[in-house]
């Protein structure tokens, strides 16, 4: 599986946004864009630590 076939960024970087239905039901049953780690990757954002330099997930 190849992340970014499945996944992208939200314009702001705190949300992983499906592409698929893979990508739908893994966000899902992971919690991945849980309140916290949202407010997590904005703040990681705010000091330039994301995403990183090798993120597989293309925006």
């Amino acid at each position: 599986m190849h992340w970014n076939e499945h996944f992208s960024w939200s314009d702001s970087f705190s949300k992983i946004i499906p592409k698929t239905e893979i990508g739908r039901i893994t966000i899902e049953l992971l919690k991945l864009n849980r309140q916290r780690i949202c407010e997590i990757r904005r703040a990681d954002v705010s000091i330039n630590r994301h995403p990183p330099e090798d993120d597989l997930i293309e925006n």
